[in-house]
């Protein structure tokens, strides 16, 4: 796939960042599932990568503010190396692909994961992790670091494992924006080494803040009125029909 052309690029942007204020704030996750696989239909894998990771650090402080200290300090101390480890790893796998193979490895991740999230959706549950010992979480963390990076879906491995341990929505929500917001400042570094982010999505991505900004608040209106189990199954829906035109394209 060529290089975007600036208006393309600006489009895409601007659609990218009101739907991760949204998708912040709404259902708190699914980001990398719903628009890494759709908006790699439109742009190289490389440069969706390289804006949702400027995008979902920009929309960070939004999600610390609301839960700050409302999170698990043991679950954190568990998760965090894993996690850094997962995405130096992931960035390390993401460096050596190809344009067509990144495409496959970023839609294979994806419909895992989506269709991870689909079976736990339908079974109204999260997976046993009651008493989970350090190697659990730690393992959990890796392999959320490394979809992180390869497909920025880190929270629908680490979500459900937060609530399997039976901790409120509150800590759920709180746990996981911490760690996503420590994982997404070593995720930018590991993207600016291998060419992900590059001045011109900086930029972009900094011009749509308001528009990410709206989004959240538009996601906090959402989450009021839709129930979450109907949004999750759309989201889950979009993730699953990207990920397979990304693997058949």
């Amino acid at each position: 796939m060529t290089d975007p052309s600036l208006p393309l690029l600006a489009a895409v942007a601007a659609g990218a960042a009101l739907a991760v204020g949204v998708l912040k704030t709404s259902v708190g996750g699914g980001i990398g599932l719903a628009l890494t696989p759709l908006l790699t239909l439109v742009l190289p894998a490389s440069a969706v990568l390289g804006l949702l990771a400027i995008m979902l650090s920009l929309s960070d402080p939004l999600s610390l503010y609301y839960y700050w200290r409302r999170w698990d300090g043991r679950q954190l101390r568990l998760l965090l190396p894993g996690v850094l480890v997962g995405i130096l790893v992931g960035g390390w796998l993401l460096a050596g692909q190809s344009e067509s193979s990144l495409r496959r490895v970023v839609g294979a991740s994806a419909l895992v994961l989506a269709l991870l999230q689909l079976a736990l959706v339908l079974a109204r549950r999260g997976p046993s992790a009651a008493g989970a010992p350090w190697p659990v979480g730690t393992g959990v963390g890796l392999l959320g670091g490394v979809a992180s990076a390869v497909a920025h879906s880190g929270g629908s491995v680490i979500g459900p494992y937060l609530v399997g341990l039976g901790l409120s929505n509150a800590a759920v929500v709180g746990t996981g924006s911490a760690v996503v917001a420590v994982s997404n400042m070593l995720k930018l570094g590991t993207y600016w080494q291998i060419g992900f982010v590059t001045g011109r999505l900086v930029l972009l991505a900094l011009v749509t803040t308001p528009l990410l900004y709206l989004g959240a608040w538009l996601g906090y209106r959402l989450n009021a009125v839709l129930p979450r189990r109907l949004f999750a199954l759309l989201l889950i829906a979009i993730a699953i029909v990207g990920s397979l035109r990304l693997l058949t394209s």
